[in-house]
């Protein structure tokens, strides 16, 4: 069939269906629905004889057949139901409940008919339709460096800790991670990737956590921060981030202060618009994008829920970017939206041409002026060429919508009602349908986007943008572990690229903040190569702020080859000299416990090195390691493990060999040398106090003060 041919067919479909659409919107029930589908002829040459389906079906409440027969009524209906075994009830009732989940879920426009409507549409919809004029936004904020009015709004971020909610969006279903479990070759959602040693959900939460924390430090108030989840069935998605919740007994947190909502899986269809089958009477289903979001969290009371536990504005990330929250990008971000009571809001920053983002941009049409996004695969319709701004560089002309966003939760629930299905997009992609004639085909989903809630902001020429826009480097911002890496292709959206950028971040915060000396960091290709000079880990709650950081670790060096890795915020490491692995990790990193949920505190694991060198073989480089992961084998280290509240404490001394050192809770160890020797001795923990103060100064910058007789 010619492109020209499908178009007609396709048109000729389209125009049909909103024939149809138009009566099935003017009925009141299923009933009436109902009889409008009965006078079709393809749904009556069907169903006016015997068969199994219709056996099926003479039990059946009004709106079960209805769904059934709204397949036929779209033109779907013989390739779900003219193969497999139709007295199969089990079969049967699974595919039931798939089309009753996509007619409630689309019953604003038409249900069935109306979501294949909506296909339709969007696969006749000529290329580089008149869609508006689009100009690079300015920036708001440039987070690139910390001004005094950076870090005034840093401030603003810090406080509004606990008027705030979390949403994650967590549901999509990473095929190009290729995530499988390793014992049973199930496929695993990306919240199940493990980086730096953790799930990627896990670390979405501990940078949540080191900003509450840091809340609590500046301002001794406790806040527990409500958080939104949008789940998925794809591969048992809901189920793993349930179980990782779980697993980590709910992060300390109360099991209340979370709410999981499941989005719905739509239909795959082919580039002529036909529905793809995984296998007889089994739709190829796909998570409809992260767009249903706004609709979800009205559909699922969320947005009540959210204003019951007080929150106002929202933050919005996707756990596939480690690198969010990293320093103080996300503080200033949530800062400026909440002092200058801002409707929504996107943390950009320069995005590398041929990089699979969309880019945020003004819109300017006959109805007004918006600050919004352009997905990549909708480039073509907008006439954006992905090309170098300057000849030769690296970054496009419009920069990266990264999909951090900030929401004023009452101002978008009343948008998302007008506008349900934000940023509808056909983005087709190779896959295996069960009625492919190749291998793989196109095939495609109908995706709507969340962060096109913002096509609703609607302002005229003279008035000012209803969203606004920060400006960061990217790798502070936004590196993704978005698809499995391979030896032909590049690290961009890999693990491996993910943590290039965080060893990168490590660098700038060592040698800049921390004033230590550090082997050269390889290029790229070495680094794939050869792996990194020197490792480096933190907990954020170690600051989560660059200059916090460079307060607590101050100067020395790191031979090559070495490791640091600091799971703890209350630490002073000054002038220390490591050659191996050193490795502190506290139980208690930002507080004790109290029945299972956390509590911010002084009752942490403290840690003080001062004038120490650390030398053991450390990491075996002759063997195979996966440093993204922590993955990593090792001849030797120190290794300083502090329970509860408990501190260890070295200053003058060389600490050799593979060591491996607890501190009970309540307990004191220090190290000191007798001889030849250096012997380790325990007593009572003699204080409670905090090991650090912290203080706002005038400039708005945040200094902390070791306290004293520690």
């Amino acid at each position: 069939m010619t492109q020209k041919v499908l178009e007609s067919h396709q048109d000729q479909r389209r125009d049909r269906l909103r024939s149809l659409l138009v009566q099935i919107k003017k009925a009141d029930s299923a009933a009436q629905k109902l009889e409008i589908l009965n006078a079709l002829p393809e749904v009556d040459a069907y169903f006016s004889f015997p068969s199994p389906l219709k056996t099926f079906l003479s039990g059946l409440a009004p709106e079960c057949e209805y769904v059934i027969k709204a397949a036929f009524a779209i033109g779907q209906g013989p390739r779900l139901f003219e193969r497999g075994n139709l007295e199969d009830g089990k079969l049967l009732r699974a595919l039931l409940e798939d089309l009753l989940a996509l007619e409630a879920f689309y019953a604003d426009v038409g249900g069935i008919v109306g979501y294949h409507h909506l296909v339709l549409t969007l696969l006749s919809q000529k290329s580089r339709e008149k869609q508006g004029t689009l100009h690079p936004p300015k920036v708001d904020l440039d987070l690139r460096k910390q001004t005094r009015e950076v870090r005034k709004q840093i401030l603003q971020g810090i406080k509004a800790q606990g008027k705030l909610a979390e949403i994650y969006p967590v549901g999509g279903a990473a095929d190009r991670l290729q995530l499988k479990d390793e014992k049973t070759e199930e496929g695993l959602p990306a919240a199940r990737l493990i980086f730096l040693g953790k799930p990627l959900l896990e670390g979405v939460i501990n940078d949540l956590q080191a900003r509450e924390y840091l809340h609590y430090l500046l301002f001794t108030s406790q806040v527990t921060t409500p958080i939104g989840m949008m789940t998925s069935k794809a591969n048992r998605n809901h189920d793993h981030i349930k179980t990782i919740c779980e697993q980590n007994k709910w992060f300390g947190r109360p099991k209340d202060s979370f709410q999981c909502f499941s989005q719905p899986s739509v239909p795959t269809f082919t580039r002529e618009g036909n529905w793809c089958l995984q296998k007889p009477l089994k739709l190829l289903l796909k998570p409809g994008g992260h767009g249903m979001l706004w609709k979800l969290l009205k559909q699922s009371n969320v947005f009540t829920w959210f204003k019951e536990k007080g929150a106002k504005k929202a933050v919005i990330r996707q756990i596939n970017n480690p690198m969010a929250a990293v320093d103080y990008g996300l503080l200033g971000f949530i800062g400026y939206g909440v002092s200058h009571d801002k409707t929504f809001g996107f943390a950009s920053c320069p995005r590398l041409v041929n990089a699979q983002e969309g880019v945020n941009v003004v819109k300017e049409s006959r109805g007004g002026k918006t600050l919004t996004n352009v997905e990549y695969c909708d480039f073509e319709k907008y006439g954006i060429e992905d090309h170098p701004y300057e000849e030769g560089g690296k970054t496009s002309l419009f920069p990266s919508n990264t999909n951090i966003l900030f929401a004023d939760l009452e101002e978008i629930e009343k948008i998302s009602e007008k506008l349900p299905s934000p940023g509808l997009l056909v983005n087709f992609r190779k896959g295996h349908h069960l009625d492919a004639l190749e291998d793989k085909e196109d095939i495609a989903r109908l995706e709507t986007t969340m962060q096109n809630i913002a096509d609703g902001l609607l302002t005229s020429q003279d008035e000012p943008l209803a969203a606004f826009l920060t400006f960061n480097k990217r790798r502070k911002t936004i590196s993704t572990t978005k698809k499995k890496s391979s030896v032909k292709g590049t690290m961009l959206e890999t693990p491996e690229g993910c943590y290039f950028d965080y060893m990168l971040n490590a660098k700038e915060l060592l040698e800049a903040h921390c004033h230590m000396q550090l082997p050269k960091m390889p290029d790229e290709m070495r680094f794939i190569q050869n792996g990194p000079s020197f490792l480096f880990s933190y907990h954020p709650a170690l600051g989560p702020m660059y200059s916090i950081i460079g307060q607590k670790v101050i100067g020395g060096k790191i031979s090559d080859g070495s490791e640091l890795q600091l799971e703890i915020a209350d630490v002073l490491i000054e002038n220390l000299s490591l050659e191996g692995s050193l490795l502190i990790h506290a139980e208690n990193v930002m507080g004790h416990r109290e029945e299972g949920v956390l509590k911010y505190s002084e009752k942490t694991g403290q840690c003080i090195l001062e004038n120490v060198r650390v030398v053991n073989e450390g990491i075996d480089w002759e063997e195979d390691h996966l440093f993204w992961k922590h993955e990593v084998k090792r001849k030797g280290s120190l290794k300083i493990t502090l329970h509860g509240h408990s501190r260890f404490v070295a200053k003058d001394i060389e600490i050799a060999g593979n060591l491996s050192l607890e501190v009970p809770n309540g307990m004191e160890m220090g190290a000191k040398k007798e001889g030849e020797k250096v012997v380790f001795s325990l007593k009572p923990l003699a204080d409670q106090k905090p090991l650090w103060t912290y203080k706002i100064e005038d400039d708005h910058s945040i200094k902390i003060k070791k306290t004293e007789k520690i």
